[in-house]
């Protein structure tokens, strides 16, 4: 026998003696529950006086944001539509830069286009310094549901037309925790034509909304958070 053939059975009998690597099972990512509903798209007869709260149960924690619909009556009216309609429930914090954080393109692509409906410009009554919230917008007249929370002071937003309506009244260090590391690199027209799936098959530590519920005490409020005005 040549001691190249022993050499072969050698080799033969070694590699039988060790499997192939085993590699761990990959586990599919669980998409968020999208849950909204068709409302009122409507800001005719806003309310231009009260307050009212929206509690934000999220992966990376709960906050809550106060609303004053002096501020900003039209965009208050508009969010308080979308919460009551379950449009952010599922919804992703698709763009996080060190001194703004926007979301709120929706999950479902029908949601996205049902509510595409935009609402007028208002004065800018506040400034947009860290905690407070506004409406995003491209053009003149064009808000339709994205958010844009202010992570630092961003006062050239006040000569753009971004009016504040809202302020982060508890959970801003929740709000500052919110996963950062994808920037922006998410696309929004890939969002709105392919919802979560885009993102969590791109973007699957990406933070989102669990739940986004009105707690103020105001008619048909959901008030069984727990939370106290």
């Amino acid at each position: 026998m040549s001691r190249y053939f022993t050499l072969l059975c050698i080799i033969s009998l070694c590699a039988g003696c060790f499997p192939g690597e085993q590699k761990e099972p990959v586990e599919p990512v669980t998409l968020p529950s999208v849950n909204w509903e068709k409302g009122k798209t409507s800001v005719a007869g806003a309310a231009t006086e009260g307050e009212y709260r929206i509690k934000f149960e999220t992966t990376a924690g709960d906050f809550v944001l106060l609303v004053h619909r002096d501020w900003a009556p039209l965009g208050a009216e508009r969010l308080h539509e979308l919460v009551k309609s379950k449009f952010y429930d599922g919804v992703v914090f698709h763009q996080v830069n060190p001194g703004l954080i926007q979301f709120v393109i929706s999950g479902d692509p029908e949601a996205t286009v049902y509510w595409d409906q935009p609402i007028d410009d208002e004065p800018v009554k506040e400034s947009n310094y860290a905690a407070v919230v506004s409406f995003a917008k491209k053009g003149e007249n064009s808000r339709t549901t994205q958010l844009c929370i202010n992570l630092a002071q961003n006062s050239y937003m006040d000569s753009e037309g971004y009016s504040p309506l809202a302020e982060v009244e508890s959970g801003w260090e929740i709000v500052k925790s919110i996963n950062p590391e994808y920037g922006i690199n998410a696309s929004e027209e890939k969002i709105k034509e392919r919802g979560n799936e885009y993102i969590f098959e791109k973007f699957p530590k990406m933070d989102y909304i669990i739940k986004a519920s009105i707690i103020a005490n105001e008619p048909n409020a959901d008030d069984s958070t727990g939370v106290q005005k």
